[in-house]
């Protein structure tokens, strides 16, 4: 778990107070009564019995100053919350055997089979990390031998705290435990600290906060467990998620939002902010983004303010409830509780106020330039539109109270306001209803969803929506801190992408981004597929793919209304990131059996996305005027070539997977092939995957090849994130290595290098850098996405006990329930892929193959998952011995038959059962055979190869041609930018290889240029020759089309023959005077 560092004081100065006898904090008896206890030390809360009182201790001294012993009192040098903490310091002084228990609280506290004891941890670098609370019972027992383990699998005892590879220095470290397991039934006498550390020596020093052991049960519902302000701890500098507290029901319309900077359309709610702002109607994908369509509705009383800055309002963490359906917080400043529950296009807030004579809701549209705020006293109702960031979303509100007074602001664009009276405690609730539409949509979408329902019939039925979402997966033995987190990222997962139509007249119509047209039927918006491609779109696709189809629909409605699927849609094509991932989303979900979309559209849209060159950079792929030719992006012609190649590869594998499901054979063997281009970039000389250019030559030499160096020819990483960046021939990857063994050895060298890293092209230091940085496991940077599939590759490599170590280290080490800090994410979260890698992870597989229906197995985190299937059927994945020492797998059983595969199928999943494993501490051989290990393209030891454009080096002619600027050579000069011409309505083109060598041709590929399609090629017949008078006919073509404008088409040859000469004979076009094409290859 990664929490936020705090500044550390200066050590000689706290030890000196110590020194001069000064105490910190009084030293009251503690108060605590049978029950629960909790204290961060604070005035007001329980204080320690005893200061600097060791109960056993060997071989520890003090820290300095004259201190004889392990320390322990309270102190204000740091605190997790507040301003004060319990302080400890020592000196270990034996490398065979030491330790110090220090008693801090005389208590007497029951222990129930529900009671948690947690606390916050902060040890300070330079000395150790072997520190626990203990507990001492009335039967003279004590917690650290019970057996009880933290939310990690690990024991609640100061060594193996030490040793369990989660807590770290300089940070604060949250440790929950479920003692209820180990020991209900006795009683807390004493509450220690403890440092227990047998093999090294010197000073030791850190904090312990926020304690308490509380006797709670467990949430009665699923939704109860989600924190939607997990990863809000966020900055444009620093990620630990850059999430924000959005309640809103799966795959929303709107998001309810507290803003904590009503000023920034970015980052709107930032955990370590003290004010609120404002409660908003967001649409937000991504902060990098911005969110568009937003309105901010802010109470007070004592008359109006209007700026952010003066409305604003301090608020306690404490006093928040942050769930997928529902928020709520007191806004201390006008002593005001605010509260939100959605519905898809409306949401109801409620607002309890103080006696006040001058109650205000303020609705801002925030754009000072456009925007309308109409308000109706007399018949209590608040409508108009948004302008922000120019897409103008309508709100329709009413509310249930008699309104005084009305106004709008001057001079701040659309603000408005209404004035009422309240007495104390009374609630106020605002209905809004929102549309793309119109106002009146807005109005009829409020009136379908919300009518006269009660603000808690609204909550309660927006709870029961998150229940069934996420009830298809239920866990069991985890720890609550661990179902928070599992929750929570089940959440963020079904967060995105969102519902954009609405329902007019009876009929789903909605208004599209794409061609601002109002149509038929669904769209789904705000997603991004670089990311949600790789476990978003297979999670949805396991766990709901009747919706999976439904929202698949609606992106392929962006390719009818706007002539491209979106690589990234927020609302509309966004230039950003880079492949089209969506290919690989369509294609893994048609071949796990979805059906309930355009498919034929989609595919359509997929290859029009591999093989037609777009002038806009938000829409198709960047640079495929040439990489469709060259087999790569060269570097010289864009940057972040490498990647574009890689993300380009793995998609036309998701294509091929499509194109062999839908019987498409020539397409299935053309992107068979292209899928491969991955390893036109891998550099043998320094075995890793490196930047190209157009003439063939590297990047740099091999001599200033540095694998920590960012950007270039990478996006947001550097070569060794892309170490194994072709997870669809995980076996041809692995040959270009030398074997699966030496695979096995790649990936360990990620984790084993230097986490240094080079700035780069990119000038100066990302955040992402720092991210990858703080991840502490050598190179492997989880906190960005292409990487999520590495670990995975070990299976592949016929290592899969390295897969349950690593896997296992990440979910424990980078995932945390987020509680009290607004952490839980190293990294971005991205449209839920940071959290769907962790639900699969979890459950113990992966799908790392992404456009096959394998999916890879881990190792499960927790005893018992089963997964509630569309079908009816249930799939349980159990381990009961599973722990932070008992990762490894030592044998399967699937139904009860021995299983030594390491993947499953998605039939195995859909067919129902049960997948048990045997866990051990150590590796075992299982999954290591011949037979265990997952498919790949490339089979045996043969390297990765994919068909090249033989029209090198030779001689290419044609019956008529335009001059030098469009004549024969412009067919083979590796660009569809340019284009052979001939005044002709047919023509020959032929080819001849130089030296006198002969090639065997297995496709080609014709593509159109960039002038009206009367000119393309309708009819032609491909030949070869041996001598050049004995021509072999090898295809003929009749009734052919091109759809677009420089699109390339490729076509099989059945010929294993190897011919010196070939000639393509146009017999027709499409009826020009003229014949044109853009480029002919050979592929061979």
């Amino acid at each position: 778990m990664t929490m936020k560092k705090r500044s550390r004081p200066a050590a000689w100065l706290a030890t000196a107070v110590l020194a001069a006898g000064f105490a910190f904090a009084p030293a009251l008896p503690a108060t605590a009564a049978p029950g629960d206890f909790t204290t961060g030390f604070e005035a007001g809360d329980p204080q320690p019995t005893w200061v600097n009182s060791v109960e056993s201790s060997t071989n520890i001294g003090g820290y300095c100053c004259a201190l004889t012993g392990m320390e322990s009192i309270v102190g204000s040098g740091t605190a997790h919350a507040g301003s004060t903490a319990l302080l400890y310091s020592g000196n270990d002084l034996s490398a065979t055997s030491s330790f110090s228990y220090n008693r801090v609280f005389d208590v007497n506290i029951p222990v129930t089979a529900a009671t948690t004891l947690s606390y916050w941890v902060y040890p300070q670098s330079g000395g150790h990390l072997d520190v626990a609370v203990d507990l001492i019972f009335t039967d003279g027992s004590n917690l650290r031998d019970s057996g009880a383990v933290d939310q990690y699998g690990v024991r609640v005892h100061p060594t193996f705290q030490g040793n369990g590879s989660v807590l770290g220095f300089d940070k604060w470290n949250y440790v929950t435990s479920a003692i209820g397991n180990n020991v209900a039934g006795k009683t807390v006498d004493r509450i220690l600290i403890a440092y227990d550390q047998p093999l090294n020596t010197g000073t030791f020093r850190g904090w312990f906060d926020d304690i308490s052991i509380l006797a709670s049960a467990a949430p009665a519902r699923l939704s109860s467990y989600v924190d939607t302000r997990r990863g809000s701890n966020s900055t444009g500098g620093y990620s630990r998620g850059n999430t924000f507290p959005g309640a809103t029901v799966p795959n929303g319309f709107n998001f309810w939002t507290p803003i904590t900077n009503g000023n920034s359309d970015n980052w709107l709610y930032e955990y370590s902010k003290t004010t609120v702002q404002g409660f908003a109607i967001s649409h937000e994908p991504s902060p990098w983004i911005g969110d568009y369509g937003q309105l901010q509705i802010m109470p007070m009383t004592g008359g109006l303010k209007s700026t952010p800055d003066a409305r604003k309002s301090t608020f306690s963490h404490a006093n928040e409830v942050a769930q997928a359906h529902y928020y709520r917080t007191k806004l201390d400043t006008y002593n005001i509780t605010a509260e939100m529950a959605p519905t898809d296009h409306a949401g109801v807030l409620r607002f309890t106020f103080p006696s006040s004579s001058d109650a205000v809701l303020l609705f801002d549209t925030i754009d000072s330039a456009g925007g309308s705020v109409v308000l109706d006293a007399a018949n209590r109702t608040i409508s108009g539109y948004s302008d922000h960031r120019g897409r103008r979303l309508y709100f329709s509100a009413t509310v249930d109270h008699a309104i005084a007074a009305t106004g709008n602001v001057s001079g701040q664009g659309a603000t408005g306001w209404i004035r009422f009276a309240t007495t104390a405690n009374e609630q106020v609730t605002l209905k809004v209803g929102t549309s793309w539409m119109s106002v009146a949509q807005a109005a009829s979408n409020l009136a379908q969803e919300v009518g006269s329902k009660s603000f808690d019939t609204v909550k309660e039925e927006a709870a029961t929506i998150w229940d069934n979402t996420l009830g298809k997966v239920k866990v069991e033995g985890a720890s609550t801190d661990r179902l928070v987190t599992f929750y929570s990222n089940m959440y963020r997962s079904f967060m995105y992408p969102n519902n954009r139509s609405e329902i007019v007249g009876g009929v789903r119509k909605y208004l599209s981004p794409y061609d601002n047209a109002v149509h038929d039927g669904q769209m789904y918006v705000n997603n991004g597929f670089w990311d949600t491609a790789r476990a978003v779109w297979p999670l949805y696709t396991l766990l709901a793919p009747t919706r999976t189809g439904e929202m698949l629909d609606g992106m392929v409605n962006a390719y009818k209304n706007g002539g491209w699927t979106a690589r990234w849609t927020g609302p509309g094509y966004i230039d950003i990131m880079v492949g089209t991932n969506q290919d690989l989303a369509f294609g893994d979900a048609y071949v796990k059996g979805v059906r309930n979309f355009d498919y034929n559209a989609a595919y359509a849209s997929m290859v029009k996305n591999a093989s037609v060159y777009s002038n806009d950079g938000s829409k198709g792929r960047k640079s495929l005027e040439v990489s469709t030719f060259k087999g790569y992006v060269p570097q010289d012609v864009r940057s972040e070539s490498a990647a574009w190649t890689l993300e380009d590869a793995n998609a036309d594998f998701g294509i091929y997977a499509m194109a062999s499901a839908l019987g498409k054979t020539e397409d299935a063997a053309y992107f068979q092939s292209r899928a491969l281009a991955y390893a036109n970039l891998y550099s043998p000389s320094v075995g890793f995957f490196r930047g190209k250019n157009s003439n063939g030559t590297w990047r740099t030499s091999d001599a200033n090849f540095k694998p920590n160096e960012w950007g270039y020819e990478f996006t947001e990483g550097d070569p060794w994130n892309y170490v194994t960046a072709a997870p669809q021939d995980p076996q041809g990857m692995a040959n270009l290595f030398g074997g699966r063994a030496q695979l096995s050895s790649k990936i360990d060298s990620v984790f084993a290098a230097s986490r240094d890293y080079l700035v780069g092209s990119y000038g100066g230091t990302i955040h992402e850098m720092l991210e990858a940085y703080d991840t502490n496991m050598g190179q492997y940077a989880h906190s960005n996405e292409p990487i999520h599939h590495m670990i995975y590759m070990y299976n592949y490599a016929g290592t899969p006990s390295k897969t349950q170590n690593r896997v296992r280290e990440v979910l424990t080490k980078l995932y945390g329930s987020g509680a009290g800090t607004g952490n839980g994410y190293l990294g971005d979260e991205d449209n839920g892929q940071m959290s769907a890698w962790y639900v699969f992870s979890a459950l113990g597989f992966y799908p790392a193959r992404m456009g096959s229906t394998d999916y890879t197995i881990g190792a499960p985190l927790n005893p018992k998952a089963t997964i509630a299937l569309e079908n009816g059927r249930t799939f349980t994945v159990e381990a009961p011995a599973v722990s932070d020492t008992n990762r490894y797998i030592q044998s399967a059983t699937l139904n009860g038959v021995n299983y030594t595969k390491n993947y499953l199928t998605h039939a195995d999943l859909l067919n129902g059962g049960t997948l048990s494993f045997v866990m051990g501490s150590s590796p075992s051989s299982w999954g290591t055979g011949a037979g265990d290990i997952p498919g790949s393209i490339t089979s045996g030891s043969a390297l990765p190869k994919p068909l090249a454009d033989k029209l090198t080096g030779g001689t290419i002619t044609a019956s008529a041609e335009n001059g030098t600027n469009e004549n024969a050579a412009k067919l083979v000069d590796d660009t569809s930018l340019s284009k052979w011409l001939a005044f002709a309505t047919t023509a020959t083109l032929s080819y001849q290889f130089g030296g006198g060598a002969s090639q065997v041709v297995k496709q080609y590929t014709l593509t159109s240029a960039d002038d009206v399609p009367g000119r393309d090629p309708k009819n032609w017949t491909l030949q070869g020759s041996t001598d050049g008078t004995t021509w072999v006919t090898l295809d003929t073509r009749s009734n052919l089309d091109f759809s677009d404008r420089r699109q390339t088409r490729a076509f099989v040859v059945a010929n294993n023959t190897a011919y010196s000469r070939y000639r393509l004979q146009i017999t027709a076009n499409h009826g020009a005077a003229e014949t044109q094409l853009a480029e002919w290859e050979l592929l061979g």
